[in-house]
């Protein structure tokens, strides 16, 4: 893994805990992370299932975050169509595994944006996403 992909991963890792911490803070129950089924990555990834307390609802997490910069796009940007469809095979897939059939979901975004020099970060929870 060069030093780049080892840097994007690391960004990837802090985002999804930062996520986490803010779905446990509101109330959510983590139900799984970094899911992929049994034919690997190929397919995808879910990175955080959760359960919404307010409506019982499955929650789909994708995270998307990005370093703070003058160049850098809005982190959900990076949902595309392509991306929208193997999130939603993937879903079908945990769903199938774990015999859900019956249970309400949604598929939601969280947005990071993460400024390194104060060790902040803006977090945007997109419910419902959809294309």
């Amino acid at each position: 893994m060069s030093q780049i992909d080892q840097k994007i991963k690391e960004v990837g890792s802090i985002g999804e805990n930062i996520a986490a911490n803010y779905l446990l803070k509101n109330g959510y129950e983590i139900l799984d992370a970094n899911f992929f089924n049994e034919l690997g990555y190929r397919r995808g990834e879910i990175d955080i299932v959760a359960k919404d307390p307010e409506n019982n609802e499955l929650v789909f997490v994708e995270v998307k975050a990005r370093k703070m910069s003058l160049y850098s796009a809005q982190p959900e940007l990076a949902i595309t169509k392509s991306k929208y469809r193997k999130l939603l095979k993937i879903i079908s897939s945990y769903i199938n595994k774990n015999n859900l059939h019956d249970q309400n979901w949604r598929l939601d975004a969280i947005a990071i944006e993460m400024d390194v020099y104060s060790r902040k970060a803006r977090l945007k929870h997109l419910k419902y996403i959809y294309y």
